[in-house]
């Protein structure tokens, strides 16, 4: 269902043209930064669903001067399930969802029934005449194939494609409990169709993608929606797989230290602003891909515990509470509606995950 009405996409201009990252993103100059990390730093990024805001790894299905992506599934009241995708024209996003029509495994065309995870990993009910209503899920989801009619820019026709899983395994976590997807797009070119991988990283290299259903989060400014009906499909090096990766899966358990009222799911949206550096909370992203911080959290016991002699931020789910030393001082920050106070030296409350600075001669550990 394609919607580009004037005021949307003019909204959407003037959030993006405020700061999203379309540019793309200067390379690293320390390599050593990228190598050298002690328990609690992180790698962070400017990514909400990708890990790079560089075009090599922009995901979706491209053609001339259009790009379409997705960033999940969600279920109708009808029973039809549709792909939650998105235009890219310039510097407008515009919200276009695509119909999943069916699918194939093994030559056999079926009908998708379901998609769900638990915790991350990803359950596809399929139907068909020969086998009836079966639940495919790990090993037995390679080789599916989804078929989706997805519309062109200005919502008046269709084509089709193809988004086939080619892999299921663990991803590197905190917890060992992030279940990774190698998933690959069928594009028509010139000389015929061809496979490739849906995410990809700095350099083009292949990505999986992550799963999880519960909720959904804007590509534009990370605003999460919930609900029982909505799957993310993300890539597993942006801000919302990274941070399950971290250990701040949605769908844990959360005990805080100082007894106050938070979800492993705002634990989760305070790391996403925090990757990005996007200390209001909005759409604008003030880090460099690679960028080593320590981050140190309010759980009991904590996930991670950085650090923090040289504070940068304090973080909610609404974004930062305070600055002291922003991990990328040259880059433009006109700072926030509400103006950020000064972090205090020894911060015990009112937050739920902290960041600090790791310094460009620290040799104090490797990433993982």
């Amino acid at each position: 269902m394609f919607k580009p009405t004037l005021s949307r996409v003019f909204a959407l201009v003037a959030m993006l043209a405020s700061g999203c990252g379309d540019a793309p993103v200067p390379a690293d100059t320390n390599d050593a930064m990228k190598n050298l990390m002690s328990y609690g730093g992180r790698l962070n990024g400017t990514g909400i669903h990708i890990g790079s805001t560089q075009p090599e790894s922009w995901v979706g299905l491209a053609n001339t001067s259009t790009a379409w992506s997705m960033t999940g599934f969600s279920r109708h009241a009808d029973g039809s399930i549709w792909a939650t995708g998105w235009y890219t024209l310039g510097v407008a996003v515009i919200s276009a969802d695509a119909l999943l029509t069916g699918a194939q495994l093994n030559g056999v065309s079926t009908q998708v029934k379901d998609i769900r995870t638990t915790g991350s990993q990803l359950s596809i009910d399929v139907q068909d005449a020969a086998s009836g209503l079966r639940t495919l899920r790990n090993e037995a989801l390679v080789g599916l194939s989804l078929v989706l009619r997805v519309p062109d820019a200005l919502g008046l026709t269709t084509s089709q494609y193809k988004l086939r899983i080619s892999s299921s395994e663990n991803i590197d976590s905190q917890f060992g409990d992030v279940s990774g997807y190698q998933v690959d797009v069928y594009t028509d070119g010139l000389l015929g169709g061809s496979w490739s991988s849906y995410c990809k990283g700095p350099g083009g290299a292949s990505q999986r993608s992550v799963f999880y259903q519960g909720s959904q989060w804007s590509p534009v400014d990370a605003t999460r929606t919930d609900g029982a009906n909505l799957v993310t499909m993300t890539c597993e090096s942006g801000s919302v797989a990274k941070c399950m990766r971290w250990g701040y899966r949605p769908w844990a358990s959360a005990n805080t230290q100082s007894g106050q009222s938070a979800t492993a799911a705002d634990y989760h949206q305070a790391c996403i602003h925090m990757k990005r550096a996007s200390y209001c909370g909005d759409s604008q992203a003030h880090t460099v891909d690679g960028t080593s911080i320590f981050v140190s959290d309010q759980q009991s016991p904590p996930i991670n515990s950085g650090s923090l002699a040289s504070i940068e931020a304090l973080w909610t789910v609404q974004g930062a509470t305070c600055v002291t030393n922003r991990r990328h001082p040259e880059i433009l920050f006109l700072g926030c509606p509400l103006p950020l106070p000064t972090c205090p030296a020894n911060p015990s409350s009112g937050y739920l995950l902290a960041t600090g600075l790791t310094g460009s001669s620290s040799l104090l550990g490797l990433l993982d």
